[in-house]
């Protein structure tokens, strides 16, 4: 052993030497690390903090670990091969890292000095050479100095689409509660200072110059998954038609990186979702029967969409941001979609497999073990990682009603089988009377292929929704005109044929042969969302069946068809649970009433009505419904107008039933007077009103009233 030990000495010593030019400074609430790399085979690059000087590892404070595309940034080169990390420099300007340099983000929870460290492998020797050369003051001011998303570059795709590439560092702490006021806890302390990137992708065309709609976009899994294969357009995910149009469309990335047997796995997603709190990177052990997991992922992408809205120099519309994803994005479409139902205005899911993943056994365990999360769902328990993948469960504590929601599924489908499993899943979304839009068709897996026949395959995989004509409705643009602020018509229990027993389109019973080849349950369903009156005493919604679109697969087969309609994200008229309510369906040519009835709030207070008729476009039907025992603004015979807001040239558009020359009256919501006067034209002049909702009486010389709910927002 004698002889050994100067041999042992000597090769810490060299390679405590391979790492050298430690710097470190404080920068937008973070601490950035930068060192010269070592030419040696490197697994890991360790940073640590020390009061002094020091020669071992043994007592220090160990700040994180980093994996070689990690200190990289190797997911920066999926869109420019040659990129390095570019990092504020701390003095106002950016610092672009060499080749041979590493990178290490700290974020600090308490302001110190300390020593900074870096360390090579299981190295535990200590020199002057891989430290900084005086310690750093590390400035914990998060009220002053807020942690954000740093641009790496720019530039234009090949399918001509501009983009700018953004990067961010996680917080990884061993208790998920313990958050800076300014950013929350994205990881366990293995993975902390992780790096990820994410692109924002713009139109060819010019941004409009008011706040303009964004769409998230969620890649797949396997080794083609990244923000880089949602480039808009691009050969992956084309068929999603993720091309933005009047606004941006945001790519996120998600990886984790982790080494088994020292070679690092650079296919390991998270699912969207998170992992467990014991996770330990250079092991990837699985999950404990007793570990706890926390959705590190979905916090990370609320605050990066929350740092876009109001921090970053896009004019983002808050209310009108969608999320769309394909295969594991679609699943981490409905993951997040249903977290936070308020932040989204709609959300879009192709091909998800709606269990808990076996891909995510190690992150967040399995379907058997189902592991207990630190969330806490509507009743007030622990959410389970099982409620989180399954779709048709509420899991948010807040939101009673999802966001509008799309679901495409592949009766062909090699990855997602079609079959029970997910057939139940369509069944209990339509059970639960959720409201969503449910699509199938033939289409496989792939999304590229989508619009090819795989002679391969005994099942002719071209999906209908697709080709030889793709659905708008699915489309990053078509998302646009809807909003998070907005109650929606939730229909269900649709039936295009109510003659035939079953529901039809059919399922059928899971085997691909069986059933209808493609369909939609609530597809072709549509609605005016401008002219939606949400009051506390009524609420009404102009619907249809899409008759008269451009792209022709949208447009309903038949000219009726029968459904019922639940009141969907109400931000006014919220009956109590168990009250009466009047109803009234009305054709909108000339306010015939075409059914009519009675309806009781059920124990959530959620408003649902059978068995109405819709026509296709352009016979379209308004559906009234009343709450004769909430006091408000009252009226005598109401007659159907219809009111559009237009902030940007301060006017009120009024169209309907009315007599020439009538009176009309503005009333915030408490019954104050704001603006009257007699109208000569169609316009009202609002640019006395503040951002807000008022109620527009319109009396005229047969002695009626008219009370119309409005929104201005500016």
């Amino acid at each position: 052993m004698k002889k050994l030990l100067p041999i042992l000495l000597f090769a810490s010593v060299k390679s405590g030497l391979g790492q050298s030019n430690v710097r470190a400074w404080n920068s937008n609430g973070q601490v950035f690390i930068v060192w010269q790399t070592d030419t040696q085979t490197t697994l890991t690059y360790n940073a640590w903090f020390s009061n002094t000087p020091a020669g071992s590892t043994t007592k220090l404070q160990k700040a994180g670990m980093v994996f070689e595309p990690e200190w990289t940034g190797k997911r920066l080169t999926l869109a420019v091969p040659t990129a390095t990390w570019k990092i504020p420099d701390g003095k106002g300007g950016n610092y672009q890292l060499q080749k041979n340099e590493g990178l290490f983000v700290y974020t600090p929870h308490d302001t110190m000095t300390r020593f900074v460290y870096i360390t090579r492998n299981n190295d535990t020797l200590l020199t002057s050479n891989n430290r900084t050369a005086a310690p750093l003051f590390m400035d914990y001011s998060p009220s002053k100095a807020r942690i954000k998303c740093h641009l790496q570059f720019s530039g234009t795709s090949k399918e001509g689409f501009p983009y700018s590439v953004f990067a961010m560092w996680v917080d990884g702490r061993l208790n998920p509660a313990d958050a800076r006021p300014d950013f929350p806890v994205m990881a366990n302390e293995a993975k902390n200072g992780a790096p990820h990137v994410f692109a924002v992708f713009r139109p060819q065309g010019t941004l409009p110059s008011s706040p303009y709609p964004a769409v998230v976009c969620l890649h797949g899994g396997g080794e083609f998954g990244s923000y880089w294969s949602y480039s808009p357009n691009s050969v992956h995910y084309r068929n999603t038609g993720n091309i933005p149009a009047n606004g941006i469309t945001i790519a996120f990335d998600d990886r984790l990186f982790m080494s088994a047997n020292g070679v690092v796995n650079e296919d390991r997603p998270s699912n969207w979702f998170g992992w467990h709190t014991q996770l330990n990177a250079t092991t990837a052990s699985n999950a404990p029967a007793g570990g706890l997991v926390v959705p590190y992922t979905l916090r990370r992408l609320v605050w990066t969409i929350d740092w876009l809205v109001n921090e970053s120099p896009y004019n983002i519309d808050s209310n009108r941001i969608s999320i769309m994803g394909n295969s594991m994005g679609g699943t981490g479409t409905l993951l997040l979609s249903r977290w936070k139902p308020e932040k989204f205005a709609a959300a879009t899911a192709f091909v998800p497999p709606h269990y808990t993943p076996g891909t995510g056994g190690r992150l967040f365990g399995t379907e058997q073990t189902n592991l207990v999360t630190t969330e806490t769902g509507p009743d007030g328990k622990k959410l389970r990682v099982n409620d989180f993948f399954n779709q048709a469960q509420r899991i948010s504590p807040t939101s009673r009603d999802f966001c509008f929601t799309r679901i495409y599924r592949g009766r062909c489908d090699d990855a997602a089988e079609w079959g029970p499993r997910h057939l139940q899943l369509f069944n209990d979304i339509n059970n639960k009377q959720l409201g969503f839009h449910l699509y199938w068709d033939n289409r496989d897996h792939t999304a590229s292929d989508w619009t090819v026949d795989d002679p391969n395959t005994t099942c002719k995989d071209v999906g209908q929704w697709v080709a030889p004509v793709r659905t708008q409705r699915c489309e990053a643009a078509y998302q646009g005109k809807f909003r998070n602020n907005q109650s929606y018509p939730g229909f269900y229990k649709d039936d295009h044929n109510f003659a035939k027993s079953g529901q039809q389109p059919e399922l059928g019973n899971g085997d691909p042969a069986d059933g209808d080849a493609w369909g939609t349950w609530g597809g072709y369903y549509d609605w005016d969302v401008n002219t939606i009156t949400d009051a506390a005493d009524r609420w009404e919604c102009t619907v249809y069946l899409v008759g008269q679109s451009s792209v022709s697969v949208d447009n309903c087969p038949v000219d009726s068809s029968t459904c019922g309609i639940g009141i969907r994200k109400p931000r006014i008229f919220k009956p109590q649970p168990g009250s009466q309510l009047s109803w009234k369906l009305i054709r909108v040519s000339n306010n015939e009433v075409l059914q009519s009835g009675a309806v009781t709030a059920d124990t959530a207070g959620v408003v649902m009505i059978d068995g109405l008729k819709i026509f296709k476009d352009p016979v379209r039907t308004r559906l009234i419904v009343e709450n004769g025992s909430t006091s408000g603004v009252n009226s005598i015979d109401r007659r159907l107008i219809q009111v559009y807001p237009n902030p940007a040239q301060n006017q009120l558009t009024v169209s309907g039933s009315f007599p020439e020359n009538c009176i009309y009256t503005v009333v915030n919501v408490y019954g104050a007077e704001i603006l009257t006067g007699v109208l000569q034209q169609p316009n009202i002049d609002v640019s006395k009103l503040q951002s807000g909702t008022y109620f527009l009486r319109l009396k005229g010389e047969v002695n009626f009233t008219t009370t119309k709910v409005i929104q201005i927002e500016r």
